[in-house]
């Protein structure tokens, strides 16, 4: 297994609420004085949990590359800590069998098809989950410090707009494990329900 990289990463997220893809598309635009398409990228997230470690870890599945990330839970999710490793030379199996030998179980699933808008100091992007939520993230790329990587993330904020957005201090982790803790709760069941990887009807947003 090749191809690490450990890396603070500093974000916001927003929930998009009405506002389609369309709709961020042109105030982005806008924003930025010119036409730009974004890259456009499906994804299924497999995330495991280790009862042993305050982390959790995310498969990635999409595009051409599969990518294993190891994240720690930081208060806020501003700011967080994580190491990526490229796992496109292994086979699924494989990546699956190390993760149970190392003691990981699968929580859940998560597809999502996302919409990115590189620039220079900042990735925008604008993705819907498989249950139909629509979220905006904003990430910092050059940054000497995590003041300046909060400067550049503040900014881009202000640049679209995102004041109309509720802002989402929670990572999709934490979000998809309160929900599902919550219907347990209220429907009784024993074992995790999990949020399966399948598509999301086309034309949604």
């Amino acid at each position: 297994m090749t191809g690490i990289e450990s890396n603070m990463e500093i974000e916001y997220k927003f929930w998009a609420g009405d506002v389609s893809k369309q709709d961020f598309h042109t105030i982005l635009e806008n924003a930025i004085g010119k036409q730009y398409e974004p890259k456009y990228v499906c994804s299924c997230d497999d995330y495991y949990t280790n009862d042993a470690a305050d982390s959790f870890l995310r498969y990635r599945k999409g595009g051409t590359r599969t990518e294993l990330t190891l994240k720690q839970k930081r208060e806020g999710n501003v700011v967080r800590k994580e190491i990526n490793l490229d796992m496109t030379a292994n086979d699924d199996s494989s990546v699956v069998e190390f993760l149970s030998l190392s003691g990981y179980s699968k929580s859940f699933s998560v597809f999502k098809e996302a919409w990115i808008w590189d620039f220079e100091d900042c990735d925008v992007s604008y993705y819907i989950l498989s249950d139909g939520r629509a979220v905006i993230e904003l990430e910092a790329l050059v940054y000497s410090s995590t003041e300046e990587g909060v400067a550049i993330i503040d900014k881009w904020s202000d640049k679209l707009q995102c004041s109309q957005f509720k802002r989402e201090a929670r990572s999709l982790f934490e979000i998809f494990t309160e929900e599902m803790e919550s219907l347990c709760s209220s429907e009784g069941c024993s074992t995790p329900i999990e949020e399966s990887c399948h598509k999301i009807p086309q034309g949604t947003n």
